[in-house]
């Protein structure tokens, strides 16, 4: 029979090593390490990370550095975070030791005036594992490592208190900025206040109020009954008579309130009674992160009776006995601030005459009783949580850490939490959604996906549709067994959709769940990937997929994924991957970036790496299938393999027949041309090479330039038929 030409110029399915080699389909490779199959019809090296930043050091503080996989945050602002307009991306990252450091291009110097946070309190610990959420202008950080004592979360909030209407009130004025807060949403203490007092029922405008003279206390709040029923020279009020109690909050940044405190003893209203009330701030006392306080009055007489409002205080625009009423301006005294009552029709005294109940209570105010145990995690020691995510202007945190209100410190493992709308630093312990109850399972990761909450816990998903705007409508959607992870950094979001690997290996979701690494033998995927340490990433320049098998070592292997493609290379070169411990991926100015961490004598140095999707010279390896050329059983010839390709220094190509390992020279000479133009290479087979075989596999390995090209490959054979 004739020589025959066999041609292969399809490779871009990838590496598929499920399959025997001689039963591939068109398109499948045996072997493929280190190179990009992205563009059809080409074999190419593939990227490589390299440093986006120059090293940054900080003080050796004896620790075992980057916990492998966490640490790293991106988060966008229109403000630069230290003060001025027009800001951009921005990378957090959060040391071992718990401080939190934000970049400034990049670098995390630690003499930055941002840098003025840690996340434990007793600063002791040594292997913080960092969870982030932002919303709003505010990152939030906590510590997923329960076991470190101390424990809190901290807030990186926007703020801008310039005391512009009323000098002097705040303590420190805060142009347009972030800043870090650990102080929570506490409530009022008594020590904030003078003793309560009666109001000087003033008239035409006179003074009412004084300056706090108590050392430390901020407010003086003038609060008493009035009004003697038919009798009263003002009209009667309509309180129930009875004793009433006095609550006090804070209102923070975003209007997030906290509980009430009850620093006041009683009052009681008789019959047509009604409370008359005056608030004096004192200058330069006030903190930043306030935005004012709400007091309220509740009737124990009935037993029914919440919490509803008697005044309404915002620090910078003044008070109001109504969330419905605009704001009466503060009076600005010697030293303070006073209420000053301007829309009182029937006096000119700057006391709030306040006659009749409000419909404003607290509940309906902030959707929650102040009878709650907690309603933050924000500023509490043994309180956080492993996982965090923003999704329909509500915050949901899972796995949580609280003290019950039995004083219990409990770890709830299948609970999450969430925020009331737009409040994303208040949450109410009845908040919460317990999912897979007791199935020896935890939540691990939180993703928000098209109006669904992906709960990621070890062995199983929970997709959960919150798309209503009320938690009453939210359901479960599905539960999947075996498609949970094992490490937050094991998810992301990608152009595909959502997706994660875990011990069986790499799924997705659009709008239902697919196994994406189907052409992966399993067992050599588990041992590429430890599932309790690997990062997934997205690059969007060339919509595909980066997988650290191990942020934790030295020596990590993974994988490419090309999404348009569909398919799989191995990457293990410890220079196209990374080659110390590593954080999480995350995406940052178009590019998909890690931290990369060792120590010097002194030092930890830490280094922001990038991946490079352009071409590099790296260590390939690349074997095809094992080709019959459609004659399974017929012996054939084999001639000469000719490649087409460019730039091929260093390259060196070798076979193997019938299933044996492509890698014996069989050939005269198995050295590539170093031609930089595109040309073809012929490898004459050996003579003593030439007898009958069935088929050929061959392989192409060595150093390869950054602009190596490989197009296609023909076999020369002839088949020796078949005798009857």
């Amino acid at each position: 029979m004739a020589k025959q030409s066999f041609n292969v110029r399809q490779f871009e399915l990838g590496v598929n090593n499920k399959n025997s080699a001689k039963d591939l389909s068109d398109g499948f490779l045996a072997e493929a390490t280190n190179v990009n199959v992205g563009n059809v019809g080409k074999i190419l090296t593939c990227g490589k990370f390299d440093n986006l930043s120059s090293t940054t050091t900080l003080t050796d503080d004896g620790n075992a550095g980057i916990q492998a996989g966490y640490g790293l945050y991106k988060f966008s602002s229109d403000i630069v975070p230290t003060g001025g307009a027009d800001g951009g991306e921005y990378l957090a990252y959060t040391s071992p030791k718990g401080e939190v450091f934000v970049s400034t291009n990049t670098s995390f110097a630690s003499a930055a005036p941002i840098d003025s946070a840690t996340l434990i309190a007793s600063g002791s610990a040594t292997d913080a594992k960092p969870v982030y959420y932002y919303a709003e202008g505010g990152l939030r950080v906590a510590d997923t490592d329960f076991a470190n004592t101390g424990n809190e979360q901290i807030a990186l909030v926007r703020i801008e208190r310039t005391n512009d209407v009323h000098p002097d009130v705040y303590s420190a004025e805060v142009t347009d900025q972030m800043k870090f807060y650990n102080g929570g949403l506490a409530a009022p203490v008594t020590a904030d206040f003078e003793s309560l007092a009666a109001p000087v029922d003033e008239e035409d405008g006179a003074e009412d109020g004084s300056a706090p003279s108590t050392s430390g206390a901020e407010f003086r709040l003038k609060l008493a009954s009035t009004g003697t029923g038919s009798s009263s020279s003002r009209n009667d009020g309509l309180w129930p008579e009875g004793v009433y109690a006095i609550g006090v909050s804070y209102v923070y940044f975003g209007g997030q309130e906290s509980l009430l405190h009850n620093p006041f003893s009683p009052i009681t209203l008789a019959d047509a009674q009604y409370f008359i009330a005056s608030l004096s701030i004192k200058d330069d006392s006030i903190s930043p992160f306030l935005q004012g306080m709400r007091i309220y009055v509740k009737n124990y007489n009935n037993p029914d009776e919440e919490y509803r409002l008697l005044l309404d205080v915002n620090f910078e625009r003044g008070a109001r006995v109504s969330l419905a009423d605009e704001y009466d301006a503060f009076i600005d005294k010697s030293g303070y601030v006073v209420t000053n009552d301007t829309n009182n029709p029937d006096t000119d005294a700057t006391a709030y005459h306040i006659k009749s109940p409000a419909l404003d209570t607290y509940s309906t105010i902030n959707g929650f009783a102040p009878e709650e145990k907690a309603i933050t995690f924000n500023g509490q020691e043994a309180y956080s949580y492993k996982a965090a995510v923003v999704a329909n202007q509500r915050a949901f945190v899972g796995n949580v850490l609280y003290v019950d209100s039995e004083g219990v410190t409990k770890e709830m493992g299948d609970r999450i939490q969430y925020s009331p709308v737009n409040k994303y630093d208040t949450f109410p312990q009845s908040y919460y959604i317990d999912v897979g109850t007791n199935d020896g399972d935890k939540i691990v990761k939180l993703v928000e996906f098209e109006d669904r909450l992906f709960v990621y816990k070890e062995n199983k998903l929970f997709i959960i549709n919150i798309a209503s705007g009320s938690d009453a409508g939210w359901y479960v959607e599905g539960e999947f067994e075996n498609r949970g992870i094992n490490h937050p950094a094991a998810v992301s979001k990608s152009d595909l959709g959502l997706v994660w690997v875990n011990d069986f290996g790499m799924f997705s979701f659009s709008q239902t769940i697919n196994k994406l690494s189907g052409a992966i033998d399993e067992d050599t995927w588990a041992s590429n990937i430890n599932s309790d340490a690997c990062a997934v990433g997205f690059v969007p320049k060339k919509n595909q997929i980066i997988i650290i098998g191990d942020c934790n070592s030295t020596d990590s292997k993974g994988y490419l994924y090309d999404i348009a493609t569909k398919s799989f290379v191995n990457i293990n070169d410890t220079n196209t991957l990374v080659s110390k411990k590593t954080t999480n991926l995350v995406p940052y100015n178009k590019e998909l970036v890690c931290m990369e961490f060792t120590t010097d004598s002194s030092n930890d140095v830490y280094t922001v790496k990038r991946y490079d999707t352009d071409a590099k010279a790296q260590t390939i390896d690349i074997q095809t299938a094992e080709y019959d050329l459609g004659e399974p059983s017929v012996d054939k010839k084999f001639y000469a393999v000719y490649v087409t390709h460019k730039n091929a220094n260093d390259l060196v190509i070798t076979g193997g027949f019938e299933g044996a390992a492509p890698t014996t020279n069989i050939f005269d000479s198995n050295t590539f041309s170093t031609s930089d133009d595109m040309v073809t290479t012929k490898f004459k087979i050996a003579s003593g090479s030439r007898v009958k075989k069935k088929s050929l596999q061959l392989k192409i390995a060595g150093n390869a330039q950054d602009d190596l090209e490989i197009q296609d490959i023909s076999i020369i054979f002839r088949s020796r038929g078949v005798r009857g």
